[in-house]
């Protein structure tokens, strides 16, 4: 009779409640008040958050100013495309609907509208973060590569050309039918100097990404399978698919809309930086460094952890789960966080094929706008963490970057790839 007594008072007695974050002012979510982040952060990340590994800096944003990163030019194509596209049933292909094939060409978020019990939701979901990303056109940066336990850091140098998404306009020329092509390169430590590849996505639904990879010591360029991006970097826990938290076809995946919340977005800054142009086809990009745990002499914290040049905004998401139809592919489930207004992807949990968790990937990025003609967004950095075995990378974290709105196609070639390190 006491126990129940008891357990009825305890019920009956006024809980305690966790003071609100200000709405409108910067605070940090840290250790002490962690319970106001419990609905804001992937499951891992919250873990490591109560144990004081991480914080956040948590700054306000004004809603109808974040939509405006991207330019009045892409919000209106967004709005023009509303009933153009459907999707391929077999393959999740962006499918035009006057001629049920592949799109001649695509600019602006394909579905301006998703509808969560649409049972092809996540798809256009997905192929909404690929337009989103591909308004610039083209660029490049040289980042670094940061094994934080091992000491594995190097230098790699990136460059793209996008053909499809392009906000200014389609190209007159497109004789491989391609979506965009990229190449990469390693230019330093000197053991990893020379390794570069080169990747083209061909615009159709069922090619795969033709991907180069060339060796110096051997001097040959080989060809490679397109699951090679689940593989690790260089031996660290990053990943060539961790680029905007996902860096493949939309086709090579099944998609499936799980849940919608709020998320703490990891940002450089709030609103756009400005881009300078250095000459009639290039824009240069200044981007402050973001610096991590184990460069800060005495830090606190894990190693990886970045500590300056990095906010978080609050935002609502899309909760996808996506999975490889590529027997060759080393993850299974892999949980995504899409922004539902700005569709890029902030964390992405991974499973291996057993079905276990063991690595989450945290996004960041940045805007560029210099008018609302062209606008651009960038991913900034990766914070790549094997929970397994408590281990981290991380990659990007460049202090300049350029927009190349007129590259030579001649450019992305296998002489190029053979000669990155002459």
């Amino acid at each position: 009779m006491k126990t129940v007594l008891l357990a009825a008072l305890l019920a009956s007695a006024p809980r305690l409640a966790w003071p609100a974050p200000p709405a409108d002012q910067p605070w940090t979510l840290e250790a002490s008040n962690w319970q106001d982040g419990k609905d804001l952060l992937p499951e891992p990340v919250l873990k490591h958050l109560q144990k004081g590994e991480y914080w956040f800096k948590v700054v306000p944003v004004d809603q109808k100013k974040f939509h405006d990163n991207y330019a009045k030019k892409f919000w209106d194509l967004t709005a023009a495309n509303e009933g153009k596209y459907e999707l391929d049933e077999a393959t999740c292909g962006l499918k035009d609907k006057a001629t049920g094939k592949n799109p001649d060409f695509v600019v602006g978020l394909p579905f301006p509208k998703v509808d969560p019990g649409d049972p092809q939701a996540a798809c256009k979901i997905a192929w909404n973060f690929t337009f989103a990303g591909s308004g610039a056109g083209g660029g490049g940066a040289t980042f670094t590569l940061n094994g934080i336990d091992s000491g594995g850091e190097f230098r790699r140098i990136k460059a793209t050309m996008g053909y499809q998404g392009r906000l200014d306009g389609k190209l007159k020329e497109n004789p491989e039918n391609l979506e965009g092509q990229g190449v990469t390169a390693a230019l330093e430590p000197q053991d990893v100097e020379g390794f570069s590849a080169l990747t083209k996505r061909y615009w159709d639904w069922d090619s795969q990404d033709a991907i180069w990879a060339y060796v110096p010591q051997t001097r040959r360029a080989r060809r490679v399978n397109a699951a090679t991006r689940s593989e690790p970097v260089q031996g660290l826990d990053i990943f060539a698919d961790d680029l905007n938290c996902y860096g493949g076809k939309v086709e090579y995946y099944k998609w499936k809309l799980v849940g919608q919340g709020n998320i703490l977005a990891p940002v450089v800054q709030p609103y756009p930086f400005q881009m300078k142009q250095v000459n009639a086809s290039r824009y240069m990009v200044e981007t402050p460094y973001e610096k991590a745990g184990y460069e800060v002499p005495g830090s606190k914290g894990a190693p990886w952890w970045i500590h300056d040049n990095l906010v978080f905004v609050q935002r609502p998401v899309w909760i996808v789960e996506g999975q490889s139809s590529d027997p060759y592919y080393n993850f299974g489930k892999v949980i995504m966080y899409f922004d539902r207004e700005m569709y890029r992807i902030y964390w992405k949990l991974v499973h291996n094929r057993a079905g276990e968790y063991f690595y989450t990937a945290a996004c960041g990025y940045h805007f560029v706008k210099n008018d609302e003609t062209f606008s651009a967004v960038f991913p900034s950095l990766v914070i790549g963490v094997n929970d397994k075995i408590n281990r981290a990378a991380i990659g990007g974290r460049y202090q300049s970057s350029f927009i190349e709105r007129h590259w030579d196609p001649s450019y992305f070639s296998l002489r190029t790839l053979t000669h990155m390190s002459d």
